[in-house]
This record gives structure tokens, C-alpha cells and sequence, in this order.
């Protein structure tokens, strides 16, 4: 194989480790997604099971960490998206219920991210060490071409 081949194959690891890098940040990104996703799922999951308590005053989130004081709190009705800007009624109980369905898909989808980065990050390694093994020997060729 000659110097240049060997060049050539660099440029190309080059260009397929920048092509790993790029799905691993965005990778990342979803990764990041799926994880508030999950947090909030497991808080609203939590703050149903408790709503059982605030039957006589409770706590409205209106953002920005503030709150309102409600009273006479119906907790035997909440309502839920159910996507496409639908909301419905259902009870507490239910609506945790279909909650822990959506945390166990996105629970699984985290899961399956985490192992593809994994596989990313092992391919950019394999291939790190390739383009080193492969530049040490251009560098070991170009002196005595010279």
C-alpha cells in the first residue's frame, strides 16, 4: 500500500470520526431530552399518588417555581394530554396509570440511547486507534521517502 493510500484512508477515518462525533452530540442531546421527560413523568407520577391528600387545599404551579393556593381541591378528576392538544378527564389513579405506561416507553427509549452512545463512543475509539496506528506509519514512511 502506498504513502498516499494510507493518506487517503486517514481523510476517510477522519471524515467517519467526525460523522460519529455529530450522532453522538446529537445522540446526546436526546438523551438529555428524554431524561427531564422522565423526571417529570416520575414527579407527576408522584405528585397523583399524593393528590389524595390535598383534599381540602392544594398547591397550582402557575411557573417559575410559584405557586397558588386552591381550595376545595377535586382530586377524583384530573385532566391529561393525551397529545394532539387533547386533554381528558380521568381519574387520579388512571391517569398515574397511563403516566407509568409513557415513563416505561420513554424509560426503554432512554435505554436503547444510552446503549447506541455507548456503541458510538466504542466505533469512535476503534477507529481512533486505527487512524493512530495508520498516521505513525506514514510518519515512519515519509523520512526515508524523501
Amino acid at each position: 500500500m502506498s504513502i498516499e493510500d494510507d493518506e487517503k484512508d486517514l481523510n476517510r477515518m477522519a471524515i467517519q470520526a467526525q460523522i460519529l462525533q455529530r450522532q453522538g452530540t446529537s445522540l446526546t442531546s436526546q438523551i438529555d431530552v428524554m431524561q427531564t421527560t422522565l423526571n417529570d413523568l416520575q414527579a407527576t407520577i408522584d405528585t397523583l399518588e399524593q393528590l389524595s391528600k390535598a383534599k381540602e387545599v392544594g398547591l397550582l404551579p402557575i411557573g417559575s417555581g410559584t405557586y397558588i393556593t386552591c381550595k376545595g381541591v377535586d382530586t377524583d378528576q384530573v385532566l391529561l394530554s393525551v397529545g394532539s392538544g387533547i386533554i381528558v378527564g380521568k381519574k387520579a389513579s388512571e391517569a398515574a396509570e397511563l403516566l407509568r405506561k409513557r415513563y416505561k416507553t420513554v424509560s426503554e427509549a432512554f435505554d436503547a440511547a444510552q446503549k447506541n452512545l455507548a456503541s458510538l463512543n466504542t466505533q469512535l475509539q476503534d477507529l481512533n486507534a486505527k487512524a493512530s496506528v495508520l498516521a505513525a506509519r506514514i510518519e515512519d514512511v515519509r523520512p526515508s521517502q524523501e
